[in-house]
């Protein structure tokens, strides 16, 4: 399960998770420098993957409830 066809498989929570366990591993122990180097390409997919998914619920959001954002333009005078 490491290439991007696998993260498509993944609900949000899952592949947050993986990534929670990833972070784990990395800051407890020593690895051997290729498997950390693994791991932390396995997790750089992860967070792509986690930010296409908020992305993309954001913007159903956003189509869903469109009188919401049209008044927040970020211009407060």
């Amino acid at each position: 399960m490491t290439d991007q066809q696998a993260l498509s498989d993944l609900s949000y929570e899952q592949a947050f998770s993986e990534l929670e366990g990833i972070v784990e591993k990395l800051e407890s122990e020593q690895r051997p420098l290729d498997e950390s180097l693994q791991l932390y390409e396995r997790g750089q997919l992860l967070v792509q993957y986690c930010m296409a998914l908020l992305e993309q619920a954001d913007l159903r959001i956003r189509q869903l409830n469109p009188a919401s954002t049209a008044g927040t333009t970020g211009d407060n005078t």
